[in-house]
């Protein structure tokens, strides 16, 4: 799984952090929406960061729609909402 978008961005960030915190593994891969936008167009059409790629290719967008997908998979132990 592939989180796509410069760590400086908040959004990206919050996602970072809260994969880790809910043990997902993920690869970083840094793309700007400005300076690599044609490599991030290829990820993603929308060129919205963060963008995820998960194993199956599935490209998920929007932090929040992200944190809500892993929240909903993580087990009791591991939710980060109450």
């Amino acid at each position: 799984m592939k989180l796509v978008g410069m760590l400086d961005s908040p959004y990206v960030r919050r996602v970072a952090i809260s994969l880790d915190l809910y043990g997902v593994d993920f690869e970083h891969q840094p793309l700007s929406v400005f300076s690599t936008y044609e490599q991030f167009a290829s990820i993603n059409p929308v060129v919205k960061a963060p963008s995820l790629v998960l194993d199956d290719s599935t490209v998920l967008m929007d932090s929040s729609l992200i944190l809500d997908y892993f929240e909903a998979l993580a087990p009791t132990d591991r939710k980060l909402l109450p």
